[in-house]
């Protein structure tokens, strides 16, 4: 036995409230989800007491042994973890197949894979995914972002702690590994408030912003045997750790970016519970009741329950066709969870989990073989998706000729592969696996060129994806007229920063991009120029709930064209409330009920053209009779899905629409004939 931990071998009561901190937490999660599609602290009282949990259990080994095995701790994990995690995740891989429309699966098997690999929080990073977002059902694996980065962490804490533990008992000290976890703690809590402000919808899956709240809990586990507490003390940090627990769901406003700072009160709530629970002959009310045998089973089970209560609810939510479920069959997703993890948890998890200590070997195998299986399908179904449904679409006619569409139901005849793909339907700009637009978080400005690389005549797209989706028709023109075309296209960021965006890295790349385009020096500049309506939810400026142009716009309009440069605004599209694609799948047959009223996204006339007036060489352009007639606008035309998502255009609808545009574009400016002028005369 090792002397200076010895005191962590006497701390290994199993411990009935924190069970009851965990089902509190679970149920949090669930109340939250199902009805107010909000943060509620639960994920978050789940990390800190595994960061607690599993640094006892390291300790506790080291003190009893005089050493780290951390083959035999992961194999510990692997047992209790993989056999539930991926019976859920191919329970729900089949259940898909089921429920989730076509429009969805490319989505969805990628996830599934990344799921597989406990890499989901990773993607999610990548896909710089909202996870808030009420309005469109979310991909039934997303849940998986919280395992991934729990798997994560337990990867790296016994590497972690094992040469502080060596050093502490080197000098028969503690001080060295507290030391060391506080320090990591403040480094990870200082990156996460500096990325949280940065880019909040990144920040909430990043592991190097949560891993402070893993290691709180274990700095509590380290120091918890030295604490004393009186009984009064100890009823008044429960009572108030349950307090915290339950204002931070119902107090904090939705839009109140997360994790960052705000992460301190769930954080600070489990602490609380746990350090007040500490000592048994000093039990509280709060401990004795989170002790109750109900909680206690619940909190065993908890984060079983949080896996299979995401799928369950994206499954009726695609089902029942709406995001808000009410009580009853909210009810009922909370039920069906409950009792799937009562189920799985005797018929898988006891089972596995009695595999003995020593057997190391044989935890490695079980998950290699949940594991191996569930990459081969989710890699042969993404294959087969991704590669033999990649056939280009025969449609009945190339190019629309008209100067403005009109409503249409018939989408009977959709193209399954089509349909699959349209997720993915974007012009080069938009594809997430370029190098062609600046990431959400990040601030330096990225460029990429198209058309005629080797003209003189250079014309700039820049502004947000709402600009980059353009790319495709002005990619025409540019082979046409013969001019260089240059991207300079930031994720979720406007030409002019808004200040309700709440996004620095956004407020930075404007900083510095009125200085890049002079050094450019383009002949155009093409950009937006108003901003339609978007989801009740989602909407920058409260009252304004219909279009309007940002001052912002203005700004950097009146920058540009002082230096001599023209500016093209191009009216903003429509946002639709949910996905148009999938209401056209799921109704096919009058797919005009998947229209938007255009009375609910776009102004009577163009906001922008009063600028033109205001601001000499600025040029506003509208094209919305090509994406809306006079009342409506709709999701389908001429057997085309018009939009890859809620509110982007698809490339296969531009390029059909390419030359209607580029003939309404030629009766509202002639700006273009004149580089074709000037390639004719060099």
């Amino acid at each position: 036995m090792n002397k200076t931990f010895e005191i962590y071998i006497g701390n290994n009561s199993y411990r009935n409230d924190i069970q009851g901190v965990r089902a509190i937490g679970a149920m949090l999660v669930l109340v939250f989800h199902i009805w107010f599609h909000k943060v509620s602290g639960g994920v978050d009282v789940f990390f800190v007491v595994s960061g607690f949990l599993m640094t006892g259990m390291l300790l506790r080994q080291y003190a009893r042994e005089g050493k780290l095995n951390p083959l035999q701790f992961w194999g510990g994990i692997i047992k209790r973890v993989v056999p539930a995690a991926y019976v859920v995740l191919l329970i729900t891989f089949f259940l898909s197949y089921f429920f989730i429309p076509p429009v969805y699966w490319r989505q969805t098997i990628h996830e599934f894979v990344f799921s597989a690999v406990q890499m989901e929080n990773l993607l999610l990073i990548r896909r710089e995914v909202d996870y808030l977002e009420s309005e469109t059902p979310a991909s039934p694996f997303q849940q998986y972002w919280a395992l991934s980065i729990q798997v994560q962490f337990y990867i790296f804490l016994p590497l972690f702690i094992k040469p502080l533990i060596h050093i502490s008992n080197k000098i028969k000290s503690l001080a060295p590994m507290i030391v060391g976890i506080s320090m990591l703690v403040s480094i990870s809590l200082l990156y996460s408030i500096f990325h949280t402000s940065m880019a909040p919808d990144t920040a909430y899956f990043n592991p190097l912003g949560r891993a402070w709240e893993f290691l709180a809990g274990g700095l509590v586990a380290v120091l918890i045997p030295y604490i004393r507490l009186t009984k009064k003390f100890a009823f008044i940090i429960s009572l108030l750790g349950i307090f915290i627990l339950f204002s931070v769901g119902l107090a904090l406003p939705k839009k109140l970016n997360f994790p960052g700072y705000v992460a301190l009160l769930p954080v600070m709530a489990a602490i609380f519970l746990i350090i007040a629970g500490s000592v048994s002959e000093k039990n509280t009310v709060v401990s004795m009741l989170l002790s109750n045998k109900f909680l206690v089973m619940l909190g065993a089970m908890s984060f079983t329950v949080y896996l299979w209560h995401w799928p369950i609810l994206v499954f009726f939510q695609h089902y029942y066709e709406t995001t808000n479920l009410g009580f009853v069959k909210g009810m009922m997703v909370i039920v069906l969870g409950v009792l799937l993890a009562i189920l799985t948890t005797l018929v898988i998890e006891k089972p596995f989990r009695r595999i003995p200590k020593a057997r190391t070997w044989f935890a490695y195998m079980v998950g290699c073989v949940f594991c191996i299986p569930s990459v081969s399908l989710g890699l042969g179904a993404k294959y087969y998706l991704e590669n033999l449904h990649d056939v280009e679409v025969v449609f009945k006619r190339e190019f629309f000729d008209g100067n403005r569409i009109t409503i249409q139901n018939g989408a009977t005849n959709l193209d399954y592969n089509y349909v699959t793909a349209i997720s993915s339907d974007l012009g080069a700009i938009m594809d997430k696996n370029s190098d062609c637009f600046t990431e959400m978080d990040e601030a330096t400005i990225v460029s990429c060129e198209f058309g005629d690389t080797s003209s003189d005549n250079v014309v700039v797209i820049v502004g947000g994806s709402h600009a980059g989706q353009w790319e495709p028709f002005f990619s025409y023109l540019a082979n046409e007229y013969g001019f260089k075309l240059i991207s300079i296209v930031k994720q979720s960021c406007s030409l002019g920063y808004e200040i309700v965006e709440d996004n620095r890295s956004c407020k930075i790349w404007n900083e510095n991009i009125i200085d890049y385009l002079a050094e450019i020096n383009p002949d155009l500049v093409i950009t937006n120029s108003s901003r339609s309506n978007r989801p009740r939810e989602n909407r920058l400026v409260v009252g304004d709930p219909i279009e309007f142009v940002p001052a912002g716009h203005v700004e950097k309009w009146k920058e540009i064209t002082a230096l001599g440069i023209p500016v093209i605004g191009i009216r903003d599209n429509p946002w639709f409330e949910s996905d148009p694609s999938y209401c056209v799948w799921k109704n096919s047959r009058e797919a005009s009920e998947c229209a938007r009223p255009v009375e609910e996204v776009l102004l009577q006339e163009n906001p922008a053209n009063e600028y033109q007036d205001e601001i000499p060489l600025f040029i506003s352009i509208d094209f919305t009779k090509l994406i809306c007639e006079d009342r409506v606008c709709p999701a389908f035309f001429d057997e085309r899905l018009m939009w890859s998502d809620t509110h982007h255009l698809s490339r296969t609808y531009l390029k059909y629409i390419t030359l209607s545009l580029k003939r309404s574009l030629e009766m509202q400016t002639t700006i273009f004939q004149t580089f074709s002028s000037r390639t004719n005369r060099n």
